[in-house]
């Protein structure tokens, strides 16, 4: 009793040690760093896409994070879903092409894809992105070029761009930093569209400060009510580290492995023999006291607190008795009813408090007992099994009387 009020107080300690140090740890942990570059929706800092967020869920967008791959967008309503790669990394080799097409798939059937960053082209059929005409780094005011929604949005401010640099004629460009196209999109039949942006500064925390930015992150994120009103989906799932199964193979001195493979299993072979000597029965012995072995089987079951062996063993036995001595054919076992109403033909009487057992029994199954209440399971069964012999003994005797009369 001493060494288990022990142990129990040891745990106690380890788990308020625990909860204390958690309460710590969140209380006096350090905010998130301001120089976290990375434009997820959990980075609260300058460069971080979080109020951008926050924004759209309080102007009734139906916003949301994905920790998938692109092939998600397969089971996406593409026409009225927004997906956003706002600076992802590059898939894992073997799953670039497996992505890229899903994202091209997903723009023909109507969706918007609103891509950032050199590595956020390359998610756009044939984007391709260069050097900028300016220092990396620098402030750049964009300056509108054409007529359309986008362009009519005015300058608004980048950081380190990635100029669109693909030659497709289909791909309008929508604001320039000098020769740079900066912000450039497409349509797609179906009303999809892809808008690519050569940073992530304007959508940030930190760019959104200006008007012209937050007009065009709603411009493009398409309508947030109405017939064409749409779903964004700001991805999460290439921001972390993407590896292939392959990626683990790197650097595996795998021909060593398979030749110590090899070696193992010949020598496994080599020294597997059968035995030759003669067969000799078990050595069986025996128990000097057979009410030992049950007391202490009874003891473990009562330590462990479970009572399905006790109902499972007593229902076997009804079962046995049933089709030993009463005649129940084995093919109706599976069924309660069946066998409460052969038991009826079989005897002319109504066998409720049979089949009520049977019942139980089942359900013993699949909940857990108490022991006084599994105990009294199988003394109904045992109660039953003396009334059935009873009535069979009777069965019996009537036919030898009415020759008697």
């Amino acid at each position: 009793m001493t060494s288990q009020n022990a142990d129990r107080r040891a745990v106690l300690w380890v788990l308020g040690g625990m909860v204390l140090l958690v309460t710590l740890t969140a209380v006096f942990a350090p905010a998130t760093s301001d120089d976290d570059r990375m434009p997820t929706t959990y980075n609260p800092g300058a460069a971080g896409w979080k109020g951008a967020y926050l924004l759209l869920q309080r102007l009734g967008y139906n916003v949301s994070r994905s920790d998938s791959s692109a092939l998600v967008l397969d089971q996406a309503d593409a026409a009225h879903t927004t997906y956003v790669l706002a600076a992802p990394n590059t898939p894992a080799e073997d799953a670039q092409k497996r992505d890229y097409d899903a994202v091209e798939r997903f723009l023909r059937r109507g969706g918007r894809v609103i891509a950032t960053g050199s590595r956020g082209a390359l998610f756009l059929p044939g984007g391709r992105t260069g050097k900028p005409t300016q220092f990396v780094g620098d402030l750049c005011n964009a300056s509108p070029e054409g007529n359309s929604a986008l362009a009519q949005v005015g300058s608004f401010s980048l950081y380190d761009i990635a100029p669109w640099n693909a030659l497709d004629p289909l791909v309008r460009v929508d604001a320039r930093c000098g020769a740079d196209a900066v912000l450039v999109h497409r349509e797609y039949p179906h009303g999809g569209v892809m808008i690519y942006l050569a940073s992530s500064e304007p959508f940030s925390n930190r760019g959104l400060k200006q008007d012209q930015s937050l007009h065009l992150l709603l411009l493009a994120m398409g309508p947030a009510s109405g017939e064409g009103r749409r779903a964004v989906i700001f991805d999460e799932f290439y921001h972390g580290e993407q590896a292939s199964p392959s990626d683990y193979l790197h650097g595996l001195p795998l021909r060593s492995l398979i030749v110590q493979a090899l070696l193992v299993l010949l020598l496994l072979m080599f020294t597997y023999t059968r035995r030759s000597g003669p067969i000799r029965e078990p050595l069986l012995v025996p128990r000097t006291s057979p009410l030992e072995f049950v007391e202490s089987m009874g003891a473990l079951y009562e330590r462990a607190g479970v009572s399905k062996p006790a109902t499972d063993g007593a229902h076997r036995r009804l079962i046995s008795f049933l089709m030993s001595v009463c005649g129940l054919p084995a093919d109706m076992t599976d069924s309660n009813q069946r066998i409460a109403d052969f038991i009826s033909q079989r005897f002319g009487e109504t066998q409720e408090s049979l089949a009520t057992v049977l019942d139980r029994l089942l359900a013993a199954r699949y909940e857990s007992l108490r022991p006084r209440d599994a105990l009294a399971l199988v003394r109904a069964v045992d109660a039953e099994i003396e009334r059935l012999q009873r009535m069979m003994k009777t069965s019996q005797s009537q036919p030898l009387v009415q020759e008697m009369k």
